[in-house]
């Protein structure tokens, strides 16, 4: 697949406090995303984020309230997976090292033009576009898109619905307990066993009934389809 069809399936959140730059963004990529929202400083970012659905974050490094790297952190502690891109105009090794320890994905020096962010985001989208997934019964999960694929056609995944079938997949050789899959998704403690209920039942509407077993009292399990030798 060609980036720029790579990029049209994209939501991306973008944080930066200078004005002038972020509308500049905004106008510039608003066309090559399917979405392509901004946040004025960390706090808006965070807020943002944790309301929406997003396959890319972007946020600069010296910010009011709460800066890129706290945001980076406070991110890394409701998802793993989603991909960070620090814009930075400091090469020094201490904040380099702990946006390495927060797990950024990608930093990238200022001053940078429009052109070398998008190559950045585009090998970003390629990466994540190879990452597929058999469900059996014709189905696939990409990773990249949040879909899941099939003969009828794709259905999205929301951020939660995603996150948890990830979950399920990277432990899909043991069942995943009721505190890991509360401490990974509802890390503010909003948690409830109706909630896991209604998120499992959603995923498998978009799946199938048998992908996911529930072992009650204990937790999840998910079991791939085995490779035919």
């Amino acid at each position: 697949m060609e980036c720029k069809e790579l990029l049209k399936q994209i939501s991306i959140l973008y944080v930066e406090d200078e004005e002038a730059i972020r509308n500049l963004l905004q106008e510039v990529f608003e066309d090559e995303f399917y979405r392509f929202d901004v946040a004025e400083d960390g706090i808006e970012g965070l807020k943002k984020f944790q309301r929406g659905q997003y396959d890319i974050i972007i946020t600069d490094i010296e910010m009011p309230r709460l800066g890129g790297l706290d945001l980076a952190e406070a991110i890394r502690k409701r998802s793993r997976q989603i991909p960070i891109v620090l814009l930075t105009a400091y090469s020094e090794k201490e904040r380099l090292f702990r946006a390495i320890d927060i797990g950024v994905t990608k930093y990238l020096l200022k001053p940078f033009t429009p052109e070398k962010l998008l190559q950045v985001l585009c090998a970003i989208a390629r990466e994540r576009s190879g990452s597929r997934i058999d469900l059996g019964r014709g189905l696939v999960y990409d990773m990249g898109t949040k879909e899941i694929v099939g003969p009828s056609g794709c259905v999205r995944l929301t951020r939660k619905e995603a996150n948890l079938l990830e979950l399920l997949l990277r432990n899909s050789d043991r069942i995943v307990t009721l505190k890991e899959i509360e401490g990974t998704l509802w890390p503010d403690g909003s948690y409830s066993d109706d909630a896991l209920r209604a998120l499992v039942k959603r995923v498998r509407k978009k799946s199938y009934k048998e992908l996911i077993k529930n072992f009650a009292a204990l937790g999840y399990k998910i079991e791939l389809p085995r490779a035919k030798d």
